[in-house]
């Protein structure tokens, strides 16, 4: 796919190497991912290098590492995809990863995930026509809910009861997280939850990355007497049963839309619009509440998020990301020739 390859010197973005290059398209990854570039298994990444490789343009793969960001603004004659999470700035910067759904990415001008586009932008259910809402929906359901999927593996469904009406806590690394906040810790959303459950149930599933450690410390809460649960079970499962999910920051937040059900969030996401965002662990009683007061119009926020912000993995995207760097000033998204936008 790209200049140099696997097991190639591995090169390094200078000042120098900018200036002298000609016109290059970069995707900037970790071993993972630019291993994936190099076998061509990104449809829509791959369509892009492509295009720009029939446009003249060479098209190389390095590392992500520190500092690439500000080297790479002060050459705009050659563009830049930040395939990893840390939020910059410039016209010649885009940044790609996987979305919270399988098979829809980012490609957005300042950020993935907690800082993308969409985290500033307002969101007008009235706006989103409601019947294709409704079968986009319906799409999404058939794919994740129907078939178990999500992120991670998941259990099969169900291999635990789930006690209908509950509450499911979907937990994360303890540690602060490098590019967005958590206006809680992973401990005191739990503690809130569990003050403020009253008769219901709290589930409460550890994330597949969690550490030793960490599972100990939730494995502690673990107390079917007092109506707590710390369980394997699939997302899918807790998410049907459950009358509100919580968590901090988890894309589980986003899947729960799929299930119709209202969110409390502990952190910075892009997807506040459609939740109920707790930044005081005592206020939890009252969040919890006001999600479950609401008609959420998730259907309509799901068009809006995944078909306005996002790229689907597939070839046929292509004019929809080369529109981007249009709108950019970059001639090599101006596909049609058409010389304005």
């Amino acid at each position: 796919m790209v200049a140099g390859g696997a097991g190639a010197v591995p090169l390094m973005l200078t000042p120098d190497r900018l200036a002298d290059l000609p016109p290059t398209l970069f995707f900037h990854a970790r071993a993972k991912l630019a291993q994936a570039l190099e076998k061509r298994h990104f449809k829509l990444l791959t369509a892009f290098a492509d295009h720009a490789r029939g446009q003249g343009w060479r098209v190389e793969v390095l590392d992500a590492a520190a500092g690439q960001h500000e080297i790479a603004a002060d050459f705009p004659q050659h563009l830049h995809v930040f395939m990893e999470d840390r939020p910059f700035y410039a016209r010649n910067i885009f940044h790609c990863v996987p979305s919270y759904v399988r098979g829809y990415w980012f490609f957005d001008q300042i950020g993935t995930r907690n800082n993308s586009l969409a985290r500033l932008a307002p969101f007008d259910a009235e706006a989103v026509p409601k019947r294709k809402a409704e079968r986009f929906l319906a799409k999404l359901q058939s794919e994740f809910v129907s078939q178990n999927r999500s992120k991670f593996e998941q259990a099969p469904r169900g291999a635990e009861a789930i006690e209908p009406g509950c509450l499911a806590f979907f937990a994360q690394d303890f540690k602060p997280p490098k590019h967005h906040a958590h206006y809680l810790s992973v401990p005191q959303m739990i503690e809130a939850a569990i003050a403020a459950k009253g008769q219901r149930a709290l589930y409460i599933k550890p994330h597949p990355n969690q550490s030793f450690d960490e599972l100990e410390t939730l494995s502690r809460y673990h107390d079917p007497s007092q109506g707590v649960h710390v369980v394997t079970a699939s997302i899918h499962d807790l998410l049907a049963a459950c009358d509100c999910a919580l968590t901090l920051s988890s894309a589980v937040g986003f899947e729960a839309f799929l299930h119709g059900k209202p969110v409390v969030l502990g952190g910075q996401v892009d997807f506040w619009q459609n939740a109920i965002t707790l930044t005081d662990a005592a206020q939890m009683p009252g969040a919890l509440a006001a999600a479950m007061a609401r008609d959420w119009p998730h259907a309509g926020f799901l068009h809006w998020y995944l078909q306005l912000f996002c790229l689907e993995d597939r070839p046929e995207d292509l004019p929809r990301l080369l529109a981007r760097l249009h709108q950019r000033g970059y001639a090599l998204g101006d596909a049609s020739g058409a010389g304005f936008f």
